[in-house]
């Protein structure tokens, strides 16, 4: 029989101490119900008077919650970034951004810090009033940057060592004197090629922000509508549980619209061949005797500067797929991109020194672009910088779901029950999953791009156990098997077992465990006697029949209000931050270059009109790097690495080269950093120092055009 709750509840409270006496839950109670001491009705209790079944809701308040939340929420997800002709693949993409939310999150929000850093670059290349021409060096540099955070978004041949791999990708994006084998004689052709492909990157970019804003205004809609019936049918448990399925699911727009900040583009498999023949053409190039000895004395570099080049030649380590996939969007796990590290080196080489109008000295700068910072690790350094990514997410998933565990937690019944519980569930597997991830990198990162790899010696002994073994039927059939394993089982590394044995599973098990939340709710499968009940709780389980006017004196209403502000709170910083960050990219990705300029204008008075809201984070991490080189006693740098937005420029902004060979210097003997930059010699750096004087006293107002000058890094 169909439980009636509302008509069992009311006939418990009205004799509660006569014949439903014994029904009465009598255990230990906390808080305000110890105080208030209800009349709260067992488990067992339940069962009897109510029955045992489930009071699903009536069609018309199912179909109300599937217009209000179910809907919307499909209309979301519909909208975020999926690839064509993909099943498999946006079958798993879904499981991870719904299971692994915290670390999706973490990664979209890293390449969009990323693509902002390019970006920022662009923005302070000339003087604050300066928007150069379409055929100046601030434009060619806007192409070189833009690619660089298309490329972020696919991940590298594990095989590839880091370094080396650095300085080729450096060449392909930032030189302008290699010959490309199609090219002849002309010097331009990277350039040209490059021009080429950042205007069809722009062209090919899905735009797709209009529906996504449209899905985004439904889902802010409904929660308004819900936040509007929750505190006006105070009495109403319903609507109240249907509003924290909106707190429940904050997260998600935010995701979707920082998705669209990281866009992918319409054919991310062309655009990888794509950049995968311009970096093999420029490595081909290099490989060329006479290339290399035209660009060396081009330069003004040496052997001794190239003598890393010794492995580009070797097929094995630098295959013709430099990208091997698309991993934009947190589809990858593990992907920390090609742009950080590149970037990290510009702006440590003299960017951040130099501030505003660092394109200015022209050959020297795009020369310490080209050269960059020592980093021994390369494409595999890290920046533990990305902290700040994975606490901003932790802080919007933990405010969203928080929000609805606080509302469902004091909704009667009040504790913790199948809702409240659920939720919790929820966020417990988020961040356990997000734990196994950097507990995996954290154990793997050293060996991920080596063949010695832990299955490679698991599978080696596997197969040695079956050989010193006879040759009887079954040990015959035993190593039939193991040799069609062996293969595959080679084939992997640590973390690929890892994430199709540990991660992808977890995934999938929490974004149904959230399906199932959320669906429960739409049609009332909680309204039975033991989710109804705080079984969940050390205390056991009772019920709750009492409504909210019950406890209105025990600022209930107060509690709702708190949690509804901390939810909206963090939706809504989430919200700016992704609409700050399009508005002030938008500059690097518009396809007409006029409106480019027009959109950078804004962007630059928008920055600096609201600067004032930024002097306050700056002057906090100002502080701690004051404290940090205190406490280390001058161990840490007491200056940021970080290039800094301001309006205007340094009165006497240091010379790149002199502050380039002073660097190398403190980095090391001049073997060893000739060894280590491209082309960081003593004898050219020197030379480039009276190069900068010179320039410096000419003062050029607006970078050479690319019809005027000689070339840019000749000087």
């Amino acid at each position: 029989m169909r439980p009636d709750f509302e008509s069992c509840g009311r006939d418990f409270l009205n004799h509660s101490k006569d014949i439903y006496s014994d029904y009465v839950y009598h255990g230990p109670l906390r808080g305000f119900l110890k105080e208030l001491k209800p009349s709260l009705i067992t488990v067992q209790g339940c069962r009897e008077l109510c029955g045992t079944g489930t009071e699903y809701y009536p069609w018309k308040d199912s179909s109300n919650t599937i217009t209000t939340w179910v809907l919307p929420i499909i209309g979301l997800l519909v909208q975020a970034p999926f690839e064509s002709n993909q099943a498999w693949q946006t079958i798993l993409l879904l499981a991870r951004w719904i299971g692994n939310p915290i670390a999706t999150f973490s990664y979209i929000l890293w390449n969009v810090k990323v693509t902002g850093k390019c970006a920022l670059m662009v923005d302070m290349a000339t003087r604050y009033d300066e928007y150069p021409s379409a055929d100046s060096d601030f434009s060619l540099m806007r192409d070189s940057f833009f690619i660089l955070a298309i490329m972020n978004q696919y991940t590298v041949n594990p095989t590839m060592p880091p370094v080396e791999a650095e300085r080729l990708l450096r060449l392909a994006l930032f030189s302008n004197l290699i010959r490309l084998p199609d090219s002849g004689d002309d010097k331009a052709g990277l350039v040209k090629r490059r021009t080429l492909l950042a205007n069809n990157l722009r062209e090919n970019r899905k735009k797709g922000v209009v529906p996504v804003f449209v899905s985004f205004l439904w889902f802010v809609f409904s929660l308004g509508l819900s936040i509007d019936l929750a505190f006006t049918d105070i009495g109403s448990n319903q609507i109240a549980h249907n509003l924290a399925i909106g707190f429940l699911m904050g997260w998600l727009p935010i995701l979707v619209l920082a998705s669209t900040v990281d866009r992918n583009l319409v054919s991310a498999e062309a655009i990888r061949e794509k950049f995968n023949d311009l970096i093999n053409d420029v490595r081909t190039a290099l490989l060329d005797p006479e290339v290399l000895a035209i660009y060396m004395k081009d330069t003004e570099t040496t052997p001794e500067d190239f003598s890393w080049m010794h492995c580009l030649g070797n097929n094995s380590l630098f295959p013709k797929n430099f990208f091997i996939g698309f991993g934009g969007q947190g589809r990858t796990l593990w992907h920390y991109g090609v742009a950080h590290p590149l970037l990290a080196g510009i702006e440590s080489k003299f960017m951040a020194e130099y501030g505003r109008d660092w394109l200015r000295p022209g050959y020297a700068a795009r020369l310490a672009i080209v050269v960059g910072s020592r980093n021994v690790n390369g494409l595999k350094m890290f920046d533990p910088r990305m902290v700040w990514q994975i606490s901003a997410s932790l802080l919007v998933i933990g405010g969203s779901v928080g929000g609805a565990f606080i509302l469902s937690w004091f909704t009667p019944t009040v504790g913790l029950g199948c809702r409240s519980g659920g939720y919790l569930v929820y966020f417990i597997g988020a961040n356990a999953l997000i734990f196994i991830e950097l507990v995996i990198w954290w154990l793997t990162h050293e060996s991920t791009h080596t063949p010695d790899d832990l299955v490679v010696r698991l599978g080696s002994k596997l197969e040695q156990q079956i050989s010193s073994h006879g040759t009887s039927n079954e040990r015959l059939s035993i190593w039939r098997w193991a040799q069609g394993i062996l293969p595959w089982l080679r084939s992997l590394t640590v973390r690929d077992v890892m994430e199709k044995a540990i991660i992808r599973p977890l995934e999938a098990a929490n974004s149904v465990w959230l399906f199932y939340i959320v669906f429960a709710q739409t049609l009332g499968a909680y309204q039975t006697c033991d989710c109804m009940a705080t079984t969940w709780a050390n205390q056991g389980g009772y019920i709750d029949f009492e409504t909210y006017d019950f406890y209105t004196g025990q600022a209930i209403y107060l509690i709702w209000s708190i949690a509804t502000g901390v939810s909206l709170l963090v939706m809504s910083l989430g919200l700016l931050y992704v609409a700050f960050e399009y508005c002030t990219q938008s500059h690097l990705s518009t396809e007409h270059y006029g409106r480019a300029m027009d959109g950078l204008k804004q962007t630059r008075r928008f920055k600096k009109h609201t600067i004032f809201v930024r002097k306050i984070p700056d002057a906090v991490i100002n502080l701690g790097k004051l404290i940090g080189h205190k406490i280390t006693r001058g161990q840490s740098r007491r200056e940021r690495r970080s290039l800094v937005w301001t309006a205007t420029c340094k009165k006497n902004p240091p010379l790149i080269g002199a502050s380039m060979e002073a660097g190398l210097r403190m980095q090391g003997t001049e073997e060893q950093w000739r060894n280590t930059f491209m082309s960081g010699g003593r004898r050219s750096l020197s030379g480039l120092t009276g190069k900068m004087k010179r320039n410096r006293a000419t003062s050029l107002q607006v970078p050479p055009s690319i019809h005027q000058r000689r070339d840019l890094e000749k000087g």
